[in-house]
């Protein structure tokens, strides 16, 4: 049903927003802050004396963009520079490098005695000597020659160490009779200086007397290294000439 009241009320609006436009600025992008119109704005208030700093304000009408301050001043003249004199010094030469330290070790085991082949027990002089320079482990087979009754069997080794050095001489006989060294009998430790061993048993008739002694070197003392640290064994069979 058509209205003719409604129809009245569009061209009126119309007039209204027309009059509107007739007094108000146009708004343009950026500037809403314009919306509310406004009386004309006072003249800007004197510029005041230029000095060491200027001050620059950078905007668009009354934008809220931020003022940019510059510093502008004379820099202090720069401060002398130091004059000093190198000092002079001379430093002795370092030391020679560290001295490697010798290895002592036996290079083998009772097991794997070295064999100085043997001697006689109860004739003759049978004796030689041996030398090294660090543990050792060796085996000597003493031979019953004789089956008298009354004599006996004998055997002596000695060590001698080098000076500043000390190696120990420790002896593990076996037991008469049997043909292999026994490497879990009691050592012995020889004594004096040099380190001397020596042992004399009877000699059965009629019976093997012949005895397996195993002696160890070793080092207990001192770090002297090749020909400084040179030991001598010495082995001796019929030691009591019996």
């Amino acid at each position: 049903m058509h209205t003719p009241g409604r129809s009245l009320l569009v061209p009126a609006l119309l007039l209204t927003l027309a009059a509107c436009a007739n007094g108000t600025d146009n708004l343009q992008p950026g500037y809403e802050e314009q919306a509310g119109g406004g009386g004309s704005g006072g003249g800007g208030g004197a510029g005041g004396e230029g000095g060491d700093r200027a001050v620059s304000a950078s905007s668009s009408s009354r934008a809220s963009s931020s003022s940019s301050v510059s510093s502008v001043g004379a820099g202090g003249e720069g401060g002398g520079g130091g004059e000093g004199e190198g000092g002079s010094g001379a430093g002795e030469g370092g030391g020679g490098g560290t001295i490697a330290e010798c290895d002592y070790g036996a290079p083998n085991t009772c097991a794997g005695a070295e064999d100085l082949g043997s001697v006689s027990g109860d004739e003759g002089t049978d004796s030689w000597a041996v030398t090294g320079t660090t543990s050792e482990w060796f085996k000597v087979y003493v031979v019953d020659d004789s089956q008298i009754f009354t004599s006996t069997e004998s055997f002596k080794a000695t060590l001698t160490s080098p000076p500043g050095m000390n190696f120990d001489l420790i002896v593990y006989q076996g037991m008469p009779g049997v043909d292999e060294t026994d490497c879990f009998a009691s050592g012995v430790r020889a004594q004096g200086t040099p380190e001397s061993f020596m042992t004399i048993w009877d000699d059965v008739g009629g019976q093997e007397d012949a005895t397996w002694f195993v002696l160890e070197v070793r080092h207990v003392e001192g770090t002297a290294c090749g020909e400084d640290a040179r030991w001598t064994l010495e082995i001796k069979g019929n030691a009591d000439g019996g």
